[in-house]
């Protein structure tokens, strides 16, 4: 199974277009799952998200904490380094408003 071509698909089907610009380098543009804040009650248990992008670490591997990320022409700064999932193929990295 190939699972970096199923991230692919997902990413195309459910994420949204995102741009990312280094404090140092060109800017690139990719797919990633982007969330906003809100709250759920999920089985007695309320969940809190905060902005935050979910990406395929193939489409990008060089982002840092400072870094300008635009989604739908709202700008955002991650907030920490990304943090890779289990199996690294991914990672997640919290944002800040700007």
């Amino acid at each position: 199974m190939d699972f970096a071509s199923d991230l692919a698909l997902m990413y195309d089907e459910f994420g949204v277009d995102v741009l990312h610009t280094p404090a140092i380098g060109a800017p690139t543009a990719g797919r990633a799952i982007f969330d906003q804040p809100g709250t759920a009650l999920i089985g007695g248990e309320i969940l809190a998200t905060e902005f935050g992008l979910r990406f395929a670490a193939s489409t990008f591997p060089a982002v840092r904490r400072g870094d300008r990320v635009t989604v739908a022409g709202a700008n955002y700064t991650a907030r920490e380094n990304p943090q890779p999932t289990l199996d690294g193929l991914e990672f997640t990295v919290p944002l800040a408003r700007v």
